[in-house]
């Protein structure tokens, strides 16, 4: 009863409030990288606009309104509900000119119609929907995979004819979300059909990893322009930069300007950071959630950094419904293709520790039933010139593991 009582108010209040400042709605969406593509556009338009966007995860029907009236994350405060109305209700009286001429609002597809509620809440000018996973994360909410597609297509297909859907042309079944969009389409990825393309990308490493980063060059309409990051590497982050800069474009903004501010943008704490490990190791810290599309993303990278080890710290993928089992054991195959040495968090790492044994004999596993246990049994593991990369859904804890192998 709480939480409908203030979700009903949140939703009068955050209305008022886009009908008094009108800004410009950015929404976002996607089952996996949503949280850099934000963080991507904010980063290439903050120097145009004033800006909003979400918070951490504020992306649901309580988080979402809370960002749109510049309201605290309360959780069960009661003194903090107060500020809350009355901030608003402020805002609302007295106008504010600093209030954000456009706002970027992530938005959660965690359960079914809560996308068709914040779009109808929000009403964004603008759509980018980043990917649809294989199997998509918040698959346990939904009766099958069409379910979670046709829930996150509700953003692009119910944008206003004048504002612009940006697609990503690698991930998405686009002829299916396509079909009732009718505004513009703007669509960006690595295949060669894409408006914005991502080319030529290439990981920067050295020995020293301090100083990884990535190149690439982005290309639209005939024109291309380089980018070389510094502490910015891996497909997933150059897929979030190709989705900000098609954004960018949609404002009429110049590519050479859009890739001079690009070089701005940096990595999320929590997601694939380097860090320096004990006994002279290196750990990818990419813990803050996990599913398989994400992964396979941080496998992918540590495939291509050469070292003299490479061990696999791994956490269950939660919410994957049905296709957990089969997701787990499809990850252990890529895991045994890549890793020296497996560690599994969680009961459904047993289904992919199994499938390492099989079909990967040579590759040394261990389990733990959590991330607190396997952070005291495995630091004698680590040897000089290890990779390491810890990963897991943010319920398994695993920069618990992080923190214990940390120099």
């Amino acid at each position: 009863m709480k939480r409908k009582l203030i979700k009903y108010i949140l939703n009068i209040l955050a209305r008022l409030i886009l009908w008094r400042y009108h800004p410009v709605v950015i929404g976002v969406a996607g089952s996996v990288g949503k949280t850099s593509t934000k963080e991507a556009i904010y980063t290439i338009l903050k120097n145009n606009y004033r800006l909003g966007k979400n918070e951490f995860n504020l992306n649901t029907e309580i988080g979402l309104p809370l960002t749109i009236i510049q309201g605290k994350d309360a959780k069960r405060r009661i003194g903090l509900w107060f500020y809350n109305v009355f901030h608003a209700l402020r805002l609302i009286i007295f106008k504010d000119k600093n209030y954000p001429s456009l706002l970027i609002l992530e938005m959660s597809e965690d359960a079914p119609g809560v996308i068709k509620y914040l779009v109808n809440l929000a009403r964004p000018q603008i759509g980018v929907v980043t990917a649809i996973g294989n199997p998509p994360v918040h698959l346990k909410y939904y009766k099958n995979i069409e379910g979670v597609i046709q829930e996150i297509s509700y953003l692009p297909q119910h944008l206003p004819s004048g504002g612009t859907a940006i697609l990503n042309v690698d991930y998405l079944p686009s002829p299916l979300m396509r079909n009732k969009i009718t505004a513009s389409v703007i669509t960006y990825g690595f295949q060669d059909t894409a408006d914005v393309q991502i080319t030529n990308y290439k990981l920067i490493h050295e020995d020293n990893l301090n100083h990884l980063g990535c190149s690439f060059r982005l290309e639209y309409q005939g024109s291309y322009v380089p980018l070389r990051l510094e502490g910015v590497f891996g497909r997933a982050q150059a897929y979030a930069l190709a989705a900000a800069a098609a954004v960018a474009l949609s404002f009429k903004m110049n590519l050479v300007k859009i890739a001079e501010l690009a070089r701005d943008y940096k990595i999320i704490k929590g997601r694939t950071h380097f860090l320096s490990g004990i006994n002279d190791s290196w750990i990818l810290d990419d813990s803050y959630n996990a599913c398989p599309d994400s992964v396979r993303n941080a496998l992918d990278l540590i495939k291509e950094i050469p070292a003299s080890r490479k061990i696999v710290f791994l956490g269950d993928m939660k919410e994957l419904g049905y296709m957990a089992n089969q997701a787990h054991r499809e990850i252990g195959k890529e895991v045994g293709s890549i890793a020296n040495i497996f560690v599994g968090v969680g009961e459904k790492m047993k289904l992919t520790q199994e499938i390492i044994t099989n079909k990967y004999p040579a590759v040394e596993t261990y389990w733990f039933s959590n991330s607190g246990e396997a952070a005291q049994k495995t630091r004698s593991l680590i040897k000089k010139g290890d990779l390491i990369l810890v990963k897991g859904s943010r319920v398994m804890e695993m920069e618990k593991i992080t923190q214990a192998l940390r120099k």
